[in-house]
């Protein structure tokens, strides 16, 4: 988990460091909607979309395996139930050795 941490806050550094340095002002037009603003802007909003976008394509796929895990474990607990105890043998009353036999 830590790495993890660890390797998003790089990778924040990384585009913060890329985004200031591209401070130019840019114009954005797709259809009939256009907008003038910063590139660093652009590329953080743009960051910021694709990591949405990818936590909700893997979000359903999260749910059913949690709910998956779940079931599997209320399973485990009935078979846990059902299953017979064995009874405890007493130190020392095991099954009898086998040794040389004596002739």
């Amino acid at each position: 988990m830590r790495l993890l941490f660890v390797l998003a806050l790089m990778l924040a550094l990384l585009v913060t460091v890329f985004a200031v340095q591209n401070n130019a002002n840019i114009d954005i037009s797709f259809l009939y909607w256009g907008v003038a603003g910063s590139l660093a802007l652009v590329l953080m909003i743009t960051l910021s979309l694709g990591i949405l976008i990818g936590v909700l394509l893997m979000l359903p796929g999260a749910v059913r395996r949690r709910l998956e895990v779940g079931e599997l474990r209320r399973a485990v607990r009935t078979l846990e139930q059902q299953a017979p105890r064995p009874i405890p043998t007493p130190i020392g009353s095991g099954p009898p050795e086998t040794g040389a036999q004596a002739t």
